[in-house]
């Protein structure tokens, strides 16, 4: 690779996209307008913005307790309500119409206690406040059963004894759907809470009573923290957010521009004839694409401190919301956000320069910002959720992992992350490297690069994969296949029902397993294929590659087990997957014997999604021409139709070995019974009892009890790992007949049969 070639490479490329009004506007008018602009309008609007006064139709004011009064002259005692909020609620009382709310208050508690009468009396109710014209009904019950004489002026008139009586009842009616109603109840609401607590004082003061004897502790709430601490917190939520996502948005349409943009210009093909090797092409690219994704995501950035610095005290101060205080973001944080956008500008434009290489088109290539949209926003959203920080766990997920780190940095929390720096920096470089990879091999492939423009239509598409179906899957049938087994699985989760014992369990698992993966399988080797058999692997095997199969499957249940250990020890589990586990033993339990929880957990599965993955998704992955990238994206695929995050990355290695069987075996039995031993092996380290493993001499040398369970001894379990280790390394020696040339010799076939018949 030559770096002058790669420097005139960028600078070219450089030069073309900022002679495009369009890129400079995205990337640098933009962003410093954005900001600034949306804060001014937001002021602008704030001052449209008032709140609206409240009618409350008071029903029975006859029967409002005198002490302390909640009237004074007709209106809202001022003692009980904040001054600003005086004017904002208006209570609409008349005692010629108390009748009438009483009765239907009568009605509402009759049909509320009869079966699906509850939403009749609501309905009763809410056309009867629309009638009045009020947003709520604050509705006194007598308790006495006798009505009290009111005063000209509003006050309740009632005597001595009965300030002694029991409290009136005290209804509340709203409509929740409508939001002038919910904020009248809430200030009415107040309103009450404020009369409790003034009675309730006075009662004490009454009777010389003191108030520690109602309220039992005497809470104080101290806030600690400073005003700079408070603002680093806010600011660590909103920022590294901001520059992930204007890094991917920056990063996608110049690769577009220079890739598809290119095609359609005409002037790809004249950049790939020059002396320039097709990496150090896709290399200058990257660097360009990943100056315009650095330069977007910086300058969004300073635009938000400038907004922060000028308009944010404004905007919280003047619509009352949080943040009223942010101001400007802590210096420091920017130097951590600045040297964290090379990596993930550099990860981010890799892969939109790799999705648009594989465009036809700039129209074709601005639909693939949404597939990587969709799989960013997750990873971006889970540090901000409740609870969220960063441990080993979390450090290990893509992104996510690294808005933690920048959160805790802008946090000032280095002690706390600083563990967490290693694995953090190890897993965004290593996506990195990966991304970059790709580039450069969708550069080398020439069928990539010059994929015909085509119209889409979705009837020719069904037809041309019926008609023009090849030997075996393409990559695109077992992506297809991939997609449909994830949604059955999502959608068959869902219309589950949680089983009454063994019986329902099984019978739910074989149902699932066998329509959201045999089923599509089956099918699409059917229908895509012309040699369904060859692309299900469906081929007989010798008796050695069989045995061996077993033996490695009993040899690596070690190793298996050790990185189970360590998933559990990383991603401790939940409490809804130990009340899950608890069901499951319990359903365990209920079977009617060894033979058929086998049966249903280890026979079934292996049959069924060997069949699936390693029979019809890997036979399509096997075009990408490398059997390495074929196995680790068909067995990531197995990992990930597994929701459990522990069974998720146990599958995925055990995917690797299967995919490593089943490419160089050409047959699906040796994968089916290694799988069904795996999984045998797993439900009878559960079955081992003290008295099993205290009864042989062999069980007591391989293993030992440990946290309330069996585990391999260290000494046994790395002899038995070297074996199976030694076995998988047979398998690999073993001579390889890969897809392609099974496609082409079928095809030589066809070929040949269609000459004869000719002749």
């Amino acid at each position: 690779m030559k770096w002058p070639n790669i420097k005139l490479i960028y600078f070219r490329e450089l030069q073309d996209q900022l002679r495009d009004r369009r890129t400079l506007f995205t990337v640098g008018i933009m962003p410093m307008l954005l900001y600034p602009f949306m804060g001014m309008a937001m002021l602008q609007v704030g001052q449209f913005m008032r709140q609206q006064p409240t009618r409350i139709w008071l029903v029975n004011a006859a029967n409002l307790p005198p002490r302390p009064s909640i009237l004074v002259d007709g209106k809202i005692n001022p003692d009980l309500i904040d001054p600003s909020s005086r004017s904002l609620i208006e209570f609409v009382h008349s005692t010629q119409h108390d009748g009438e709310f009483r009765e239907i208050v009568e009605q509402y508690q009759k049909l509320a206690e009869l079966e699906g009468g509850a939403a009749l009396g609501d309905k009763l109710v809410q056309m009867e406040l629309a009638r009045r014209g009020v947003d709520a009904a604050l509705f006194i019950a007598d308790p006495m059963g006798k009505q009290v004489e009111v005063s000209d002026s509003g006050n309740e008139a009632m005597p001595d004894s009965a300030a002694k009586a029991e409290a009136p009842a005290v209804f509340l009616f709203l409509n929740s759907a409508d939001e002038k109603s919910r904020v009248g109840a809430e200030r009415v609401s107040q309103i009450l809470m404020n009369w409790k607590q003034q009675n309730l004082q006075r009662v004490l003061k009454e009777n010389n009573l003191s108030a520690a004897l109602i309220e039992g502790l005497s809470i104080t709430q101290a806030d600690v923290a400073s005003k700079e601490v408070v603002k680093a917190a806010m600011w660590s939520k909103i920022l590294p957010f901001i520059v992930v996502i204007w890094a991917l948005t920056g990063a996608f349409y110049p690769a577009i521009d220079l890739c598809a943009g290119e095609k359609e210009r005409g002037t790809f093909e004249t950049l790939l004839s020059s002396p320039a090797a097709r990496s150090e092409i896709a290399i200058g690219k990257l660097l360009t694409v990943m100056t315009f994704s650095y330069a977007t995501s910086a300058l969004n950035l300073a635009s938000m401190a400038f907004t922060g610095l000028f308009v944010a005290n404004k905007l919280g101060g003047g619509l009352g919301i949080a943040g009223a205080q942010m101001g400007m973001p802590p210096i420091e944080s920017f130097f951590w956000l600045l040297l964290a956008l090379i990596p993930i500008s550099a990860f981010f434009s890799a892969i939109a320069l790799a999705a648009a290489a594989f465009a036809r088109s700039s129209k074709e290539g601005q639909y693939y910002l949404v597939p990587l949209m969709m799989v960013s926003m997750p990873l971006m959203i889970i540090p901000t959720l409740p609870g969220s920080q960063l441990d080993f766990g979390t450090s290990l997920i893509p992104i996510s992992g690294l808005i933690m780190l920048l959160r805790g940095l802008i946090e000032g929390h280095h002690g706390q992350i600083a563990p967490f720096v290693g694995p953090v920096c190890i897993v965004t470089l290593a996506c990195c490297w990966f991304s970059v990879k790709w580039v450069i091999s969708q550069f080398n492939s020439e069928s990539v690069l010059f994929r015909p423009s085509e119209q889409f239509s979705l009837s020719l598409w069904l037809k041309s994969l019926i008609r023009q179906r090849e030997h075996l899957p393409t990559l695109g049938n077992a992506v297809l296949c991939v997609v449909v087994i994830l949604m059955a699985k999502f959608f068959i989760g869902f219309a589950g029902f949680v089983p009454n014992g063994f019986r329902d369990f099984a019978i739910q698992v074989v149902i699932t397993l066998v329509v959201s993966i045999g089923v599509p399988a089956v099918l699409m080797a059917l229908i895509l294929t012309r040699s369904p058999r060859q692309s299900l692997r469906l081929n007989l095997c010798s008796v050695p590659m069989a045995c061996a199969a077993i033996l490695a499957a009993i040899m690596l249940n070690p190793l298996f087990a050790w990185i189970s250990s360590a998933v559990i020890h990383v991603y401790p589990p939940t409490t809804n997957l130990q009340m899950f586990s608890e069901l499951a033993g319990k359903i365990l339990a209920d079977s009617p014997g060894f033979w058929a929880t086998l049966l249903v957990f280890a026979i079934a599965p292996a049959l069924i999604e060997e069949i699936g993955f390693r029979g019809f998704v890997l036979s399509g992955m096997e075009s990408l021409k490398s059997k390495w990238q074929a196995i680790l994206i068909t067995s990531l695929c197995f990992g990930l139709t597994h929701s459990v995050i522990h069974q998720s990355v146990v599958t995925f290695f055990v995917g690797i070995v299967l995919g490593i069987i089943a490419i160089h075996t050409r047959s699906l039995i040796p994968c089916i019974l290694f799988h069904a031993v795996h999984n045998g092996m797993a439900l009878m380290l559960t079955k081992l009892t003290p008295d099993q493993v205290n009864g042989s001499p062999v069980l007591e040398r391989l293993f030992v009890f440990s946290n309330d369970s069996y585990q391999y001894q260290l000494g046994a379990g790395f002899a038995m790992t070297f074996l199976g280790l030694a076995l998988i390394a047979w398998f690999l020696m073993l001579p390889k007949t890969d897809a392609m040339s099974d496609n082409q010799s079928a095809t030589v076939d066809e070929q040949a049969i269609k000459q004869a018949i000719a002749t």
